[in-house]
């Protein structure tokens, strides 16, 4: 198999997420002023209902899948009896979700009112148990990835634009929404013959696979508990305007978040390569990189996204959504809380096969953000689980931090964090008189943007910060070369 590039990779997974920034940016604003808070609520709800049964019948095989096809991807007689196995799995595992879906439709009050959406919202189960991502990640398939998502995305667009009239077209922009997500997932089983080798006259050993994939499945199970049961815990404790605004809040937020991983997200299956090859140093080296690439986009996009909340929910959500702005200033933290405990829990613990770490971390995780959602919730709506949220990721991190000391060495990076900082003082400065001068929402949204991009890179390349000055480099060499 040719060895992928992994600048490649990481400017194609930075392409898809930035269309994945710009698809919300063109039709939530829209969808936002249409359904208003109470139906953008009501589809988030019923999203965060169905992610459960997603989780159930994902049951870790994507993680799993992507770590242990990374490691046999250049024998195709392996690979392929691998994804026979998984998917043999995967589908029971299905089977059982929508199993549980149809009694909880039966036996919860609650999803009687949310019955058709929640019906919808769940051929996000078929798709994605059909989708096989895992076998692209691990093959490292960046450039079809890409592309169909693209092109889904612009379908849904179209939809949008043409179905949702009114407030009462939430359930069609619930649909337009799985279409956008995981739509692109019915090509992949066509596509996937390019592969695998389908008749191998080989005998299924799926008995191997279950004990690391319900150790995988369990970290994600309670990862879910403070990921997705915010969602959740306001629409029974509170509303659906208080999940409105929770969700004009995150969604924002998401999207930033998003972008500051994408260019690391390609590494996981070669690290995955490296440990099972033991690339010691390659391994470390890689981690490091990956480590000081994340940290140079997350404390910017925290700093400048806290001082742009309040003119980037007018531009985006409108007058409507102005309560969400503390709820988004209270999350916007864990988008570097998040950036590390996914450098340490999936970056470096899961190739090493030390995930169960990072189950311990996350049950710590899961607990905090339960026992604070009951408390605040009631009192604060949507501000209470964002709280929660927060405090339940900060622990996360902090225990991932001293569990994983033995294996992770940030000290290397320590220089450069500090010049990250500094740089973002300096980038939130100008970001903020930005703000203050007298101009149409649009511009005061988006015109800091650039403005503040244009300070931060000034004063690290100033400070002849390495990652600047190896992103300038790697940009010059493309443009030589295309000359």
């Amino acid at each position: 198999m040719v060895k992928k590039s992994l600048k490649k990779n990481a400017v194609l997974n930075i392409i898809r997420t930035t269309c994945g920034i710009i698809y919300p940016i063109i039709t939530f604003p829209y969808a936002s002023r249409i359904l208003l808070p109470e139906g953008i609520g009501k589809v988030n709800f019923a999203n965060s209902v169905i992610s459960y049964f997603v989780l159930i019948a994902g049951l870790g095989i994507g993680t799993y899948g992507t770590r242990e096809a990374a490691k046999i991807r250049e024998n195709k007689i392996a690979l392929s009896n691998l994804v026979k196995e998984l998917f043999t799995i995967n589908i029971i595992s299905m089977a059982i979700a929508y199993l549980l879906l149809g009694i909880s439709l039966f036996l919860v009050p609650k999803f009687q009112s949310y019955q058709t959406l929640l019906l919808i919202s769940s051929i996000t189960i078929l798709f994605t148990t059909i989708g096989f991502d895992w076998v692209y990640s691990a093959l490292e398939e960046y450039g079809y990835i890409t592309l169909r998502t693209i092109i889904f995305q612009c379908i849904s667009i179209v939809l949008l634009f043409l179905l949702v009239k009114t407030k009462e077209d939430y359930a069609a922009y619930l649909g337009i929404g799985v279409i956008s997500s995981v739509g692109a997932n019915v090509l992949n089983c066509i596509h996937l013959r390019k592969y695998i080798i389908l008749k191998t006259g080989y005998k299924l050993q799926i008995k191997q696979h279950l004990k690391p994939i319900f150790v995988l499945f369990g970290m994600a199970l309670v990862t879910s508990v403070y990921t997705m049961l915010d969602t959740t815990m306001l629409g029974f404790l509170a509303d659906d305007t208080q999940v409105g605004y929770y969700s004009a809040a995150t969604k924002l937020n998401k999207m930033v978040l998003g972008f500051v991983t994408a260019a690391c997200a390609v590494l996981f299956p070669r690290l995955s390569l490296y440990a099972a090859k033991e690339n010691k140093e390659e391994f470390r080296q890689l981690l490091n990189k990956s480590l000081a690439i994340t940290m140079c986009f997350a404390i910017p996009a925290t700093i400048g996204l806290s001082i742009l909340s309040e003119p980037i929910t007018l531009l985006f959500s409108g007058e409507n959504y102005l309560p969400s702005v503390p709820v988004m200033r209270m999350m916007n933290p864990i988008i570097i809380i998040i950036a590390l405990s996914n450098f340490i829990g999936i970056q470096c613990l899961i190739p090493l096969h030390k995930e169960k770490i990072t189950l311990y971390s996350v049950c710590v995780g899961a607990g905090t953000n339960f026992i604070l959602n009951i408390i605040l919730i009631p009192h604060f709506g949507a501000l209470g689980a964002a709280t929660a949220t927060l405090c339940a990721e900060s622990s996360v991190t902090i225990f991932q931090l001293i569990a994983a000391r033995k294996y992770i060495n940030i000290a290397p990076i320590f220089k450069a964090v500090l010049e990250y900082i500094i740089s973002s003082i300096f980038m939130g400065i100008a970001v903020y008189l930005c703000t203050q001068l007298n101009m149409t929402i649009v511009a005061k949204a988006l015109l800091p943007i650039p403005i503040g991009i244009f300070v931060y890179a000034c004063v690290l390349l100033i400070l002849k910060n390495q990652t600047a000055l190896y992103i300038i480099h790697y940009i010059n060499n493309k443009i030589r070369n295309k000359k």
